[in-house]
């Protein structure tokens, strides 16, 4: 999956490579691009695992995310990955720990940035603590339905960290192109779609841009399968919503957690 981001005022593309059958295609991509990828940022994450069965595992042990990292260079064929990113805190892992893993990386130049993610306000000052300002992103849900994340959003400002939001579009999980989500019989998050006819996109595109106007630091990372869907999310860089419209749909969202 391809997170398209979003940001022509920040950040110019973020490509994120999650799973490990997801590296190779983004691999392929970049190398046969004809244009220029000097604005392309190739992220990728360590320390969580899907096996067969399809459950997630964590493994947040430096060993095994220093191999994790040896393999994704192997995968995307480059000499460092842009952003690296703990996954997930292991708790039977101290923290610290982990962390340390991703700062010896940086130390051998395998890895560019670091990042943590699914992390709460403590463990991102561990973090930053032991990275510095090698530390330059945190990754948690976020998104109109889920906002427990208020506290580490505002951290990641005084810090100076992109935010990027996943799962960005929870309670606004289709676009206008295939019918609006509902949910006994009632559209929810209703004035995402109201927004998103007066403007007349998508009710994704809309929620996107409500995410950047949250804060100058977000970045938000929309999943996508299909062209068509990646170039509405990327668009909403350029959707400016009015005061009233942004008021509107805060006065809809889930309450701040």
């Amino acid at each position: 999956m391809i997170a398209p981001v979003a940001s022509s005022r920040r950040t110019r593309s973020v490509t994120a490579a999650g799973l490990s059958r997801t590296r190779r295609p983004v691999a392929r991509a970049l190398a046969t691009y004809g244009g220029d990828t000097a604005d392309v940022l190739v992220a990728t994450k360590g320390g969580r695992g899907r096996p067969a069965d399809g459950s997630w595992t964590v493994n947040g042990t430096p060993r095994r995310l220093k191999a994790a990292a040896e393999a994704s260079l192997k995968r995307l064929g480059v000499e460092a990955i842009d952003l690296y990113q703990l996954h997930k805190p292991d708790p039977g892992v101290p923290f610290e720990e982990s962390v340390g893993a991703l700062r010896e990386l940086l130390d051998e130049g395998k890895i560019r940035l670091a990042g943590v993610s699914n992390t709460d306000v403590d463990q991102i000052r561990a973090a930053h603590a032991i990275l510095g300002d090698r530390l330059v992103s945190v990754q948690n849900q976020y998104s109109p339905a889920v906002r427990d994340s208020e506290a580490e959003l505002r951290l990641c400002a005084e810090l100076g960290l992109a935010f990027l939001p996943w799962s960005p579009l929870g309670g606004v999980s289709r676009s206008s192109l295939d019918g609006p989500s509902r949910v006994g019989g009632q559209v929810r998050f209703g004035a995402f779609h109201s927004v998103a006819a007066a403007h007349r996109v998508s009710p994704q595109q809309v929620c996107l841009a409500w995410l950047l106007a949250r804060s100058p630091v977000v970045v938000p990372i929309p999943g996508a399968s299909r062209p068509q869907t990646i170039r509405d999310s990327a668009a909403a860089a350029d959707l400016v919503l009015a005061t009233e419209e942004l008021a509107r749909l805060d006065e809809e969202v889930a309450p701040a957690g």
